[in-house]
């Protein structure tokens, strides 16, 4: 009977020896487990810190008084020397010099639709803003002024060095295979073109580009073709641009509100399972 139960009684210990050994071989696993774990963790959060250490801070710059977008200016009024509007601008022209040559215009009774091209030196006209801050012309002409003019002819089509034609174009990078989408073109009340607004395919932010990076050429068949004088990776490391200090002001704002809304969304929830 002594000898049953002293049996029993090693065999106790040596299960409990056993358990014991498991349990800490297993608590050394899961150990081991959390500190590869934890330093993977430290590893990517490390990658993720350099690779933000090396996003450069880019410059923003805004549309300032004095300047003009000729997205804008096409459309607007041209008001006649009775204060009346004789005409809308059609298109701008301009010359190799960067300089707006001509104000190509419609007028007659169905102005916005099919009326009259006809075409004027940049030069005869004086810029004004209007309701809301939109530009506008005055010229010291009459609507039946106007209509005597001779009409424009537009040189084929793809004719770059009207502002409609730029705008909305996809021009290749000289530097590279890669291509970028012309936005606007920035333009001085004087009738410089300053700068071209480029939107950028990777980030998707428009940036502003010197207007003399941009260039028509013309190939064999006198086709022109509009390219970028830069590649795609100086256009990064160019300014976003924006129209108002707005647009960035409500993009800001769009995102606190956007993230003030999941993180309540987070503590309705964590308050439920709280409560549950």
């Amino acid at each position: 009977m002594k000898k049953l139960m002293i049996t029993a009684a090693a065999s106790a210990l040596m299960f409990g020896a056993a358990a014991c050994s498991n349990e800490t071989e297993m608590n050394e696993a899961a150990y081991d487990t959390d500190t590869a774990e934890m330093a993977q963790t430290d590893e990517t959060n490390g990658e993720y810190a350099e690779v933000d250490a090396e996003t450069p801070d880019y410059e923003t710059v805004y549309l300032v008084a004095g300047n003009l977008s000729a997205g804008e200016i096409v459309g607007a009024k041209v008001i006649g020397a009775d204060g009346e509007d004789i005409a809308t601008v059609d298109d701008l022209l301009i010359g190799e010099n960067g300089q707006i040559e001509t104000v190509v215009f419609r007028s007659g009774d169905f102005i916005d639709l099919a009326g009259m091209k006809g075409s004027l030196p940049y030069a005869d006209l004086d810029v004004t803003m209007v309701e809301e801050g939109e530009p506008a012309f005055t010229i010291s002409m009459t609507e039946e002024d106007i209509q005597n003019v001779a009409e424009f002819d537009q040189d084929g089509l793809n004719d770059y060095r009207l502002v409609s034609e730029m705008i909305g174009t996809t021009a290749d990078f000289v530097n590279s295979d890669d291509s970028a989408r012309i936005n606007d073109v920035i333009v001085s009340e004087d009738g410089e073109a300053l700068y071209a607004i480029i939107g950028d395919p990777i980030l998707g932010e428009d940036r502003q580009i010197g207007f003399d990076m941009i260039m028509v050429e013309q190939d064999a068949d006198d086709n022109d073709t509009i390219m970028i004088n830069a590649s795609s990776e100086d256009l990064e490391m160019m300014p976003v641009f924006r129209y108002e200090q707005e647009d960035m002001d409500m993009d800001s704002e769009r995102e606190s509100s956007t993230e003030w809304e999941d993180t309540s969304e987070d503590d309705t929830y964590g308050a439920m399972n709280d409560n549950g």
